[in-house]
């Protein structure tokens, strides 16, 4: 169910890339024609087919992007963190290091013969 809705996910965010970049500039945005004052005071447009298809797929991907959270959320229990297997296992730079015991202290030998100065 999670592929589905995420193959879902990823065809809606293209969808409204195009979408946005196929419609013209209305106010002499960023790229459009130069901006005035007169068409600041102009009245907006009805929303065209364009316009109504933006807001459809915004809706969409915010109900996919919610359900992959839900989802995401629910399942969470079988699988592990990064940082929690980082933190279970051992640090990555002993990882494939020869094991190398603790040196034993030297034991105390009491000498054969009597030591003479």
């Amino acid at each position: 169910m999670e592929a589905v809705i995420l193959v879902i996910h990823l065809i809606v965010a293209l969808s409204i890339i195009a979408v946005v970049l196929v419609q013209p500039s209305e106010a002499g945005g960023f790229l459009g024609s130069s901006g005035s004052m007169s068409n600041m005071m102009a009245p907006r447009r009805s929303g065209d087919a364009l316009t109504r298809l933006t807001t459809i797929l915004a809706g969409v991907f915010f109900l996919t992007s919610l359900s992959l959270a839900i989802i995401a959320e629910h399942g969470s229990a079988a699988k592990k963190s990064i940082l929690d297997v980082a933190t279970t296992d051992q640090p990555a730079a002993t990882k494939g290091a020869p094991v190398v015991p603790k040196a034993a202290a030297p034991k105390k030998v009491k000498p054969t013969a009597p030591i003479s100065r």
